[in-house]
Formats: structure tokens, C-alpha cells, sequence
């Protein structure tokens, strides 16, 4: 039960940002001086907003460009009030100043956002601090985000990666049920394919999303992972071979219906989809998987038998 909590995603994401919210609070206010760290919990929500959550092999680089260009709007958005130029002149300006981050990657276009907030931040203290003291204080914000997020991914390795996988195999199932259905129930490919091909372009995504995560593991020396790097190499495999014969649907469709073996078909599709659910939660909660088989009896048998029994230590 406890393994369903703690690595729960929503959970987990939950208590990191909890954390890194609440410790500069915390210590704030055993320093005497509360108002500082609360100030100093306003650069998380920056730092969300810029995507600087993410684990990838450029993590620290776009931490230092983010920290960066979030000193650089506070700094611009004081010096430009107090030379009384016109809020609204400079929140349209700084905009198409920042945008060009926006060219280099989507990921470095979601820093603009989080710069204009930490200058929209920065209005509330203009007067009130020296004119240096809010740009540190992103600086230093950030320096903190980023050190106890690296600090969060090491204590918990490769559970990013587990998430990623989960969510391959969780989409590869219903990737599965929705090709099968297309091709068993006759319905019309011109208005089933959109949809099918936006899931296989999802599941793309998420197998791009996981290969990063796995070349940081890679990178780290860690041996540990082979499990999941096998798990990864079958997800490929899954997904090329459920890929197939979705260029000509309508031969497929006519092929099946000469077979009858719609029920068959149908019956196979819906137990390996069940299976790859089954292996997205084993994934997920560091849970060995019972052994496989197709038939029925086997099936119900492996479904009832209590999760505890398939966890493992790690």
C-alpha cells in the first residue's frame, strides 16, 4: 500500500514542491527573518513555469540561462520604473526583447514566461530594497530550486524513468485496444485513423521523453538500471509491431472479416493490452511481474494472487 503512495507521481511531484516551497520558509523564520523566505518561495513558482522541473541531460545549462534572464527582467523591469517609463510600454517591450529564447528549443521558449512573472514579482518590491537585491534573490532562488531538485533525482534514480515507462506501456495499451477495435468492429478508417495516429504520435513522444531520461542514467555509471532498459528496448518493439498495417486499414479490415476471427482477435488484443497495464503499474511501484500466459484460467489466476507477493526491494 505504502509503495503506491510514495512512488504515486501526483504524490511525488507533491511532496518535492512542498518541500522546496516550505524549507526556505522554514528557515527564514528560525533566521528571524520570515519575509526573506517567503520572498525566497516565490522563485519556484518561476522556475515551474519555465520548466526548469524537468530532468535532461542540459539541466544545469538551462538552470544558469533561466537564473539568468529571471535577474535580468527584475533588474530591467526596476530600472526602467524608475526612469518612468510606462508599465505598459514595458511589458510589451520585454517580451519581444526575451522572445528570441523562444527560436532556440521549445523547452528554452517556456523560460519567457517565467521571466515576465519574476518582473511582475518585482513590481511588488520596487522602493522597498535596493535595486540589487530582488536579481539575487532570483539568482539565489534558482541556485536553490536547481540544487534540490538534482538533489531529489539522485535520492530517487531512476523513478523518473519508471514514470516515463509507466506511461509508454499505460498509452500502449490504449493504442492497442484502439487499433484492434478499428480493425475488428469495421468502423470507418477515414474517421478512426486521426485519433490513432495522434496516440501513436503520443506514445513517440513519451519513448523521446524516456530515451533522454535514460541517456542521464547512462550517463551516471549506474548499472542498476538494466531492468528498465530492457523494459524500454520491448516498449520499441511493442510499438513498431502494433505500428503496422496502419498505411492500408481497409485490406486489413477486408482480411479480417474473410478470417472471421474477429472474437479471436478482439479476445488477444484486450488481454495484452490488460497485460501492459498490469507491467505500467509493476513499472511504476517496483513490483516483479507474475509470468505471463494467454489462457483464461492462468489469466484469472495471476490477476487474483496478491500484489505483495510481487514486490521486490528495490
Amino acid at each position: 500500500m505504502w509503495r503506491r503512495i510514495i512512488y504515486h507521481p501526483e504524490v511525488n511531484y507533491a511532496l518535492r514542491q512542498t518541500l522546496v516551497l516550505c524549507l526556505p520558509v522554514a528557515l527564514g523564520w528560525l533566521a528571524g527573518d520570515l519575509q526573506k523566505g517567503l520572498l525566497f518561495s516565490l522563485v519556484p513558482a518561476c522556475c515551474n513555469i519555465a520548466g526548469l522541473d524537468t530532468p535532461h541531460k542540459r539541466f544545469f545549462k538551462r538552470l544558469i540561462v533561466g537564473g539568468s534572464l529571471f535577474a535580468l527582467g527584475s533588474f530591467l523591469m526596476q530600472w526602467l520604473t524608475l526612469h518612468a517609463i510606462p508599465l505598459p510600454l514595458i511589458l510589451f517591450a520585454m517580451p519581444l526583447l526575451l522572445g528570441v529564447t523562444g527560436e532556440i528549443s521549445p523547452l528554452h521558449g517556456r523560460l519567457l514566461p517565467g521571466t515576465l512573472i519574476a518582473a511582475i514579482f518585482t513590481l511588488s518590491l520596487i522602493g522597498r530594497m535596493p535595486i540589487y537585491v530582488p536579481p539575487l534573490l532570483y539568482i539565489g532562488g534558482t541556485l536553490w530550486y536547481g540544487l534540490f531538485n538534482w538533489f531529489w533525482f539522485w535520492l530517487w534514480k531512476e523513478q523518473p524513468m519508471r514514470e516515463s515507462l509507466s506511461l509508454i506501456y499505460r498509452e500502449l495499451a490504449n493504442y492497442c485496444d484502439a487499433k484492434y477495435t478499428l480493425l475488428t468492429q469495421l468502423t470507418d478508417p477515414e474517421k478512426a485513423l486521426p485519433p490513432l495516429l495522434a496516440r501513436q504520435q503520443k506514445v513517440v513522444d513519451l519513448i523521446n521523453t524516456c530515451y533522454q531520461q535514460m541517456h542521464m542514467l547512462s550517463a551516471s555509471r549506474d548499472h542498476s538500471h538494466k531492468r528498465l532498459t530492457r523494459a524500454f528496448q520491448v516498449a520499441l518493439d511493442l510499438q513498431e509491431h502494433i505500428s503496422v498495417s496502419l498505411h492500408r486499414p481497409e485490406e486489413v479490415q477486408k482480411l479480417v472479416e474473410q478470417s472471421h476471427a474477429e472474437a479471436v482477435i478482439r479476445w488477444n488484443a484486450k488481454t495484452i493490452s490488460a497485460r501492459l497495464r498490469v507491467l505500467a503499474d509493476n513499472i511504476l511501484y517496483h513490483q516483479l511481474p507474475d509470468r505471463f500466459a494467454m489462457d483464461k484460467t492462468a489469466r484469472r489466476a495471476g490477476e487474483n494472487r496478491p500484489s505483495a507477493s510481487r514486490q521486490s526491494g528495490g
